[in-house]
């Protein structure tokens, strides 16, 4: 959704439009795909649900028919409509979903934080774009919902042991042995034929501080978290805390021992103003999905509130960069001639036709 606008007696809902169609029209018309293909979706699914679960946000209705393709093959996760706010500390108890892509735990009514049941969705997914099918099925309700408890997968025989190993970790019954989001997006499978996991597209983000932003504060309003007042206070509630500042004193341990990342020097921002460029394709955000789990990542899903100031934060600052007039090129005097550069080829010695090939390009 890109805007809402409401009147005295209608809301009008903007919407990014893509002009391709639903997963589920594009397999009933190609069946199952090759490993390489899906490969290339389930790496956009992984890096929209990081996104989403590093900004506090777990979708809980994944499926086939809520993931749009564009014409150029680049997907879409629609109908946040059942999505909600989670916590490391909290448990959710609402359940809801799609019953065959639901996680084992949602029919067993046992509460959830949040992140895992997208896990096992994703999971699902995944089985259908390699198979062509959904993995537990039954003309029987009583039937499919324990299929779906029991957890037994049949892999056909194509399936390379990579993906089938891949798939089996992520629908396990158990929660606490299904793998993380930030495992899935290392294991070899989903990695193979790149260079890199795939990138959330996060910025760079340093832990909030106290003196919070009036007008950051005034827009979360909208979010129903209560009056401006009680946002300020619960922000600041959660900034002060010592639990808080432990988690910013690790975190700042933490980065001083690792290799300064290349997004930092090139600032919050740089990473958008560059969203279309082909030769920059470095993963932003390192992963670190068991600090997340554990509420210890104080920039990452440790608090909705906190995750929604920076949400509107950098929502700001994109909306900025976008009514920023594009810089004028300097126009050419016309009695001056254009600076002739030396050949490159002079300084290497190379000839037309005689220096070895050179190429480069993305998989």
């Amino acid at each position: 959704m890109k805007d809402v606008v409401r009147t005295n007696f209608h809301w009008y809902m903007m919407f990014e439009y893509v002009n391709g169609g639903q997963m589920l029209d594009y397999i009933i018309s190609h069946g199952r795909l090759k490993e390489k293909q899906a490969r290339k979706f389930a790496r956009q699914i992984a890096s929209a649900l990081d996104y989403c679960h590093r900004n506090s946000i777990v979708h809980r209705d994944l499926k086939i028919e809520n993931i749009l393709i564009s014409k150029m093959g680049d997907i879409k996760i629609i109908d946040f409509g059942l999505s909600n706010l989670f916590s490391p500390r909290s448990q959710l108890k609402t359940f809801c979903g799609s019953l065959y892509f639901a996680a084992p735990e949602l029919l067993q009514a046992k509460q959830y934080t949040g992140p895992e049941v997208d896990v096992w969705s994703f999971g699902i997914v995944l089985y259908v774009l390699v198979c062509g099918k959904v993995p537990f099925d039954d003309q029987s309700m009583p039937q499919l919902h324990a299929k779906i408890k029991k957890g037994h997968v049949d892999y056909p025989p194509w399936l390379s042991n990579e993906c089938r190993n891949l798939i089996h970790r992520m629908l396990q019954t158990d929660p606490t042995q299904r793998l993380t989001l930030s495992e899935i997006m290392t294991h070899p499978w989903l990695t193979k034929g790149f260079n890199s996991p795939p990138e959330n597209y996060l910025p760079h983000r340093e832990p909030i501080q106290l003196p919070l932003d009036p007008e950051i504060i005034e827009q979360m309003h909208g979010f129903d978290f209560g009056t401006t007042e009680y946002i300020t206070t619960q922000l600041t509630n959660v900034i002060q805390s010592e639990e808080y500042q432990r988690a910013v004193r690790l975190a700042a341990r933490k980065a001083t021992a690792q290799t300064p990342d290349l997004e930092k020097k090139r600032g919050m921002f740089d990473f958008y103003k560059r969203r279309n460029s082909i030769g920059s394709r470095e993963q932003l955000t390192a992963s670190s999905s068991e600090d997340i789990q554990r509420g210890l990542d104080p920039v990452n899903a440790y608090s909705p509130l906190l995750s929604v100031y920076f949400l509107v934060k950098e929502k700001r600052e994109r909306e900025r960069l976008e009514a920023e007039p594009a810089p004028t090129p300097t126009p050419q005097a016309s009695e001056e001639k254009p600076l002739k550069m030396p050949d490159l080829a002079d300084f290497l010695g190379v000839r037309s036709g005689a220096g070895p090939a050179t190429g480069g390009g993305r998989s």
